[in-house]
């Protein structure tokens, strides 16, 4: 076997054929990586390692046309058909120097990752996992093509029928997506060497994938085998009416060859069914028991222990909807199902195609959403609830502060599923009361917050205090977006009730709110010991560090620690931006039945201004309040009945509804935390960081010595095969 390796690889580097495929493999990659990566200055290697794998479907024929096609031409496979070397070995030896120059390939394109890790960062776990899936799809269509070599006649032959196979099987991949009928979508997904790669670009370490690929290069040596020898045992034949001149000795020795034929072609059949039995088994073990592993740079499909817990306690089963066309399929998302599907068997899911299941979409269409493609329901039957998940869900942004552009920060896949399967399979659902009637933010301008809190496991709803057919539940969080108007009498009562019964609010209350007209709603805030001061609070110029890009309204307070951000504080997550704020005197020593607290505070310089509507002067004036102001607060009322009622208030409501604010600050977590203080809950676990979404990009200098080491590949394969071709040329 050694001995046919050796001639192979002579004859690949001897002629034009090794050097022609790694010239255009290099040239061919070389152009992908500069237009890819280093114009576009990006560190995704996996995509780029993707693209380049499509270049085994239109090179593989070069590495293998000569291999057995070649020997028939030249009419020397009788010869080495007959050598002392057995006939699995010529074809092992065969396949191995092909191989050889393949890993030679793939070994050179190792000098795009250095210049990835020179410039930018390569994470080494998941480009193993990356080049081992490209390198086995690479074997599995040189194992096929020299099957086809050996079918041929000509090399000529064996590569037009080596291309279109490849070609074939691409458009099989294609037609997946194209096919209605599941059975036959499941078949060409099976063989596709396509899909199979998918896991591998991903970081996801997949066994089956590994099996499939060894598989297909086992079948088609064996198959290539089998061929080769039944024309070494073939016989000859005579036409009809023709009498056989056979004697009686050569009749048996070609009924026996028959026999054999036969037999071999049992066996390559049965092994044949079997590899297909064990990969379809494999398949299904690895999905069912996530057996997977993720390497990927961001374990973009690894559960948290919060994950963990929440599946490992769920009290009742859960189904998700995945509307997405064939096709089109959010590629995390799916390998993220599969593992919730494995780490439970209270967790099951299916694909469905949306425009062909209308009824299932009205079903859970509501007055405000109504599910669409790329959306994930999440639906317990036994508490009646879901939740609908979008693209939306499953990015978080983060503002450029230099451009004032968003970018994605971040992939919150497992905490958006994560918290809707908490959501839908609890057995109460704490609620988040919007009140209106009195010219507070409407729903279309509180979105964001109402998102947030959808989001984390709590139900919105909106309601009317003129309506007297509504009496606030004391369970629920009543919040107040900055009311224009005064509370009535009646109001103002059910507000009492609500409160004397343990009730709790959040408000908001905005330098421009016309707090002088509205008593009622003044006393219902000092009840809690908050006590807002007229004027917008403004930073002190020197004190550059409490304000935000040189505009002293736009407020960076100093978070203060308190029960409720406590470990807001220790996580550092205390970024927090008010733009535009009104001021509250900060709370003194309280009796026992009201406990009063700052949650966020001005800096020690910062002053109160008096804005007029012709007012333009924001420095200090002759009788502007100095501070420190308190910026947000929280409280505790012990009620004659003896409940308690909560209570927040921040003097900014553009920081609880504001994009730009959750993009750029940790505002979204401190919501949270004021809603389960609130409603008197634990500190929630389900706040699941989120995984890195894009790479670091490569340094400006990355794009000059780059390209020159690119270009020097390329140019060092035609260098010595013009040095190698000349010399064996004057010989």
């Amino acid at each position: 076997m050694k001995a046919i390796w050796k001639r192979e690889m002579q004859g690949y580097f001897y002629t034009a054929t090794g050097y022609v495929f790694l010239g255009v493999f290099l040239t061919v990659s070389s152009v992908l990586f500069y237009l890819e990566i280093l114009n576009q200055r990006s560190g995704d290697l996996p995509t780029f390692i993707g693209e380049m794998s499509y270049l085994w479907m239109l090179l593989s024929p070069v590495l293998t046309m000569r291999l057995l096609a070649e020997e028939r031409q030249k009419k020397t496979d009788q010869l080495l058909m007959t050598s002392p070397v057995s006939l699995p070995r010529i074809v092992i030896g065969k396949y191995l120097a092909a191989v050889t120059v393949l890993l030679m390939a793939t070994a050179l394109t190792l000098l795009y990752v250095l210049i990835v890790a020179i410039y930018g960062k390569v994470y080494p776990a998941e480009l193993a996992v990356n080049y081992l899936g490209f390198f086995l799809q690479g074997c599995a269509f040189v194992a096929l093509d020299m099957f086809l070599s050996g079918c041929a006649g000509t090399p000529v032959t064996a590569a037009v029928l080596a291309f279109g196979a490849n070609f074939l099987l691409w458009i099989l991949d294609l037609l997946e997506n194209a096919v209605h009928a599941e059975w036959i979508a499941e078949v060409l997904r099976f063989c596709s060497l396509y899909a199979r790669n998918e896991s591998f670009l991903m970081g996801q370490l997949s066994f089956s994938g590994i099996l499939f690929d060894l598989s297909v290069i086992a079948l088609f040596v064996m198959l290539t085998i089998y061929k080769l020898d039944r024309e070494r045992i073939g016989g000859r034949t005579y036409r009809i009416g023709h009498k056989d001149p056979a004697t009686r000795e050569e009749k048996q020795a070609r009924a026996g060859r028959k026999r054999t034929r036969r037999f071999s072609a049992a066996v390559a059949v049965a092994v044949a069914v079997s590899l297909i039995a064990v990969n379809i088994g494999a398949e299904q073990l690895e999905k069912r028991n996530g057996w997977r592993a993720d390497f990927s740079f961001n374990s973009i499909s690894t559960h948290s222990a919060v994950t963990k817990d929440t599946l490992e306690n769920l009290q009742h089963p859960v189904h998700m909807y995945a509307l997405f066309r064939k096709g089109d399929e959010d590629a995390p998302l799916m390998e993220l199902l599969n593992r919730y599907a494995a780490a439970s068997d209270k967790v099951t899911w299916e694909q469905l195609e949306p425009s062909l299941n209308p009824a299932l979409i009205s079903r859970f269409a509501t007055d405000t959403e109504t599910p669409g493609e790329n959306s994930l329901i999440v639906y317990c039957e036994e508490t009646g609830r879901w939740r609908t998940l979008g693209p939306e869900d499953y990015v978080s942004l983060s503002m450029n502060t230099e451009t004032g552009e968003y970018t994605y920060s971040g992939w919150t896949y497992e905490r958006s599923i994560t918290n809707a399967i908490a959501y839908v399979t609890r057995e109460q659902v704490s609620r988040i009361v919007i009140v209106q009637g009195h010219g507070e933010l409407d729903g279309e301008t509180v979105t964001h917050f109402d998102g947030l809190l959808a989001a984390n496991r709590f139900e919105i709803a909106y309601a009317d205090l003129t309506d007297p057919d509504y009496v606030p539940d004391p369970g629920d969080v009543l919040v107040f977006f900055s009311p224009q108007k005064d509370l009535n009498e009646e109001e103002m009562n059910k507000v009492k009730a609500f409160a004397e019964k343990g009730g709790s609010f959040l408000f908001t209350c905005d330098y421009t709110d016309p707090l002088a007209r509205m008593p009622g709603y003044t006393a219902l805030l000092r009840s809690y010991g908050f006590l807002p001061l007229e004027g917008i609070v403004l930073a002190d110029r020197a004190d550059s560090g409490s304000y935000y890009n040189g505009n002293r309204m736009y407020l960076i307070p100093e978070m203060c620690s308190t029960d409720l951000t406590m470990d807001l504080i220790g996580s550092g997550a205390d970024r927090i931006l008010l733009p535009g704020s009104r001021g509250f005197e900060e709370p003194e020593d309280t009796d026992r039945n009201l406990i009063t607290a700052t949650l966020l505070k001005s800096g020690d310089t910062a002053f109160l201004k008096q804005l007029t509507g012709t007012e333009t002067n924001l420095e200090k004036a002759e009788g502007d309040q100095d501070g420190p102001f308190a910026l947000a607060l929280q409280a505790r009322r012990i009620t004659g009945e003896g409940y308690v009622s909560r209570a927040c208030v921040i003097g900014c409501s553009g920081a609880l509804v504001n994009e730009q604010v959750y993009a750029m600050t940790d505002i979204q977590q401190l919501i949270v935390r004021m809603a389960e203080f609130l409603l008197n809950l634990e500190a929630s676990d389900l706040e699941i960081l989120a995984k890195e979404a894009i790479r670091p990009a490569l340094g400006t200098g990355s794009i000059g010595p780059g390209a020159v080491m690119v270009a020097a590949l390329p140019a060092a394969v035609l260098l010595a095969a013009l040095l190698v071709l000349a010399r064996r040329r004057r010989r």
